[in-house]
């Protein structure tokens, strides 16, 4: 999992992503497609993501809503796919850092993502994967528009590129706003990013087109992009006075004796304290790697935890959401302190 490891500009960013959307050019679209059709794809696809190359399969058709809510969740499968009922997949690779979806509003969304602030290793392990399918099956390419989508605004490349980043003092001073309204001139997208919520402070900065660059140029403009967004929220944790210090240390001590101590853990209550803990923990604040903050993050997501913990619900998952976040304090040896 890619937050278990620690990657460039990791004190603000935490991932970054490539999505590339591809259909084939001996079937219909997807929504045109028949139910024998959207299976043959499904088997198609098994023959080129194989199981003993490593990969995993995941049967859409068969999966749970949870499970399904769960995958959206963590940005592996497309948020439009939860309720779809004809056949469908999604394939993983063994680190699971990239993942086919089959079967979308495009025949093939492979997504790819690496930590911190590396879109090129991103970028490497998508085209990896289409290599796969481009050697194995003729996707659909029109010499004016580029690869053929469902989406206008993937004419070209195909391509989205993301970058995950933890903003809190950015949004604090009111600043966000203007950076998110001037980079979107600039044909660079900047929304706070679902399933984390806004407590959270977590931004993601992606590309608004594609036609007329390679996909080297736009990861390069969202790199930089999240770039100037990185140099301004370090200036500003840099600036901290000694009383705004004193106040984040108390906020960073009022959410550590919550999540060590507290029998139940509702997700805004968890959500609020997992910024303080991240910002103290890139600012050497607490004794807390940040890969361990994002990774109580993402496995306490409530449809992430709620598919881990099946059968739960409620209450019951938050107290599951206590244990889970004290076990992985516990790794810090946070959890072992008075």
């Amino acid at each position: 999992m890619w937050y278990k490891m620690e990657g460039k500009d990791s004190d603000v960013v935490l991932n970054s992503r490539v999505a590339l959307s591809r259909n084939l050019e001996d079937i219909p679209f997807a929504d045109r497609m028949t139910e024998e059709q959207a299976s043959a794809l499904v088997e198609r696809m098994k023959n080129i993501y194989r199981a003993d190359a490593g990969w995993s399969f995941t049967d859409l058709s068969s999966a749970g809503e949870e499970q399904k809510r769960a995958m959206a969740e963590q940005r592996i499968l497309p948020a439009d796919m939860i309720g779809k009922k004809s056949p469908a997949a999604v394939f993983q690779n063994e680190d699971y850092t990239v993942a086919v979806v089959v079967g979308g509003a495009d025949h093939v969304r492979i997504e790819a993502v690496a930590p911190g602030n590396n879109l090129t290793a991103a970028l490497e392990k998508a085209f990896d994967a289409e290599a796969l399918l481009d050697e194995n099956a003729p996707i659909a390419f029109a010499e004016q528009f580029g690869y053929v989508t469902r989406n206008p605004e993937l004419l070209g490349t195909g391509m989205r590129a993301s970058v995950s980043v933890h903003l809190p003092l950015c949004t604090e001073t009111g600043w966000m706003a203007r950076a998110a309204f001037r980079m979107a001139r600039e044909g660079i997208s900047v929304r706070s990013a679902e399933g984390s919520g806004p407590a959270t402070c977590v931004y993601r900065v992606s590309n608004r087109e594609t036609m007329g660059m390679s996909e080297e140029e736009i990861a390069k403009a969202v790199t930089e992009a999240a770039e100037k967004l990185v140099g301004r929220e370090r200036e500003y944790r840099e600036a901290l006075g000694e009383d705004r210090r004193e106040d984040l240390a108390e906020s960073v001590r009022r959410a550590y004796g919550m999540l060590l101590y507290a029998g139940a853990l509702a997700p805004s209550e968890f959500l609020s304290a997992y910024s303080d803990m991240r910002m103290a923990a890139a600012m050497n604040l607490v004794d807390l790697p940040v890969p361990l903050a994002d990774e109580a993050l993402f496995t306490c997501l409530p449809h992430t935890l709620a598919a881990a913990e099946e059968g739960k619900s409620g209450r019951e998952l938050d107290r599951a959401r206590a244990v889970r976040v004290k076990e992985i304090l516990s790794r810090a040896g946070m959890a072992n302190r008075e």
